[in-house]
């Protein structure tokens, strides 16, 4: 069992700010496989040998399952759910909850069964304290991914985290846990994201860019809430547009649970700039977050105007999660110009 690190020439300070997000087990493999597993692993070694740029990154760390490789096909399911408190059983410090062992394997058993049936190429989850319980998650489930990742983030009251699950092959992962958010009234100064906005690169042709975040809920304050949301809003923009500038051949998407509905104040400056998938959904079937004998639409996936054109399908997945989480999974299926490499399981 091998920690990849983000390790190269740069200075032990440089490093520091590089955090191993996981671990590579392996496994048997054979033939063609391996070979081009050991080209991919020279690519992203080279092009991640260093941690030269301000934000907190890590170069893929990967598992590679055991399964069959699913028969290649250019659509790709990208998933969003907040799988709501998975704690696990250790107390620590500024955590919100401490799960009983038989909490704990009842929680993993139920979330890992609506992931089972999502069957996603790629799911960015929200609400997971550590690194530690996403992979337990990860083991649960009927055929675990081989990629995942998580970096601690800003959220000191209840320690709840942004993450994700792959089977295409992650280039890079950067947490903009440390980001500057924009200037505005009521709002502290240098405030930062609740969580972190994670921006994860996929290795597809073309390929996907993917910022997962997890917005200020609406508890206390309406207005102070409301204003923070607006400036993580404002802030996921400018990262979007950054990246688009550094990756012009690359396919914007921002998903994740952002709090808020879709034509609030708060998050206008994503909704004006981005495409919506859901807009055309009636409102009563819209809903994805159920709360007492309401509900809201808080989880949401838009795509720059480029990746548009890929968008094949989307879904909300009602009362999937009804036993686990009071959020519904959503999901969109994008057509690739190519199907990405080692993907596995079948549908």
């Amino acid at each position: 069992m091998l920690e990849l690190e983000c390790l190269g020439p740069n200075s032990s300070a440089e490093r520091s700010r590089c955090a191993p997000l996981t671990q590579w087990v392996s496994l048997p493999i054979r033939g063609r496989l391996l070979f081009r597993l050991f080209v991919l692993g020279l690519l992203t070694g080279s092009l991640f040998s260093g941690c030269s740029q301000p934000p907190r990154t890590s170069s893929t760390n990967e598992r590679q399952a055991s399964q069959a490789v699913r028969p290649e096909s250019s659509t790709v399911r990208l998933a969003s759910w907040n799988v709501r408190n998975l704690f696990d059983s250790v107390d620590d410090a500024n955590k919100d909850d401490v799960l009983s062992p038989s909490e704990l394997q009842l929680k993993l058993r139920q979330t890992a069964g609506v992931l089972d049936k999502l069957d996603a190429d790629f799911v960015a989850l929200e609400e997971v304290e550590n690194l530690d319980v996403l992979k337990m998650l990860n083991e649960a489930l009927s055929q675990p991914y081989p990629f995942l990742g998580l970096i601690e983030g800003n959220d000191k009251t209840r320690g709840i985290d942004v993450a994700y699950l792959s089977r295409i092959p992650v280039e890079q992962t950067i947490s903009h846990a440390d980001y500057d958010l924009p200037d505005r009234y009521g709002v502290s100064r240098n405030y930062k994201f609740s969580r972190d906005c994670l921006e994860i690169r996929l290795a597809t042709e073309p390929p996907l860019t993917i910022f997962v975040n997890h917005f200020k809920s609406q508890l206390g304050s309406k207005k102070a809430s409301a204003n923070k949301r607006r400036v993580q809003a404002e802030a996921v923009v400018e990262l979007v547009r950054a990246s688009a500038r550094e990756h012009p051949e690359a396919l914007e998407i921002v998903m994740g649970d952002l709090n808020d509905e879709p034509e609030s104040w708060a998050l206008e400056p994503l909704f004006s700039e981005l495409i919506d998938v859901f807009k055309d959904y009636p409102t009563e079937l819209r809903v994805t977050h159920r709360f007492r004998h309401g509900g809201s639409s808080l989880d949401h996936i838009l795509l720059s105007k480029d990746a548009q054109a890929y968008l094949r399908s989307v879904q909300i997945w009602k009362d999937a999660a009804l036993q686990t989480s009071d959020h519904d999974p959503v999901s969109v299926e994008i057509q690739l110009d190519r199907a990405p490499a080692f993907k596995t399981t079948s549908r």
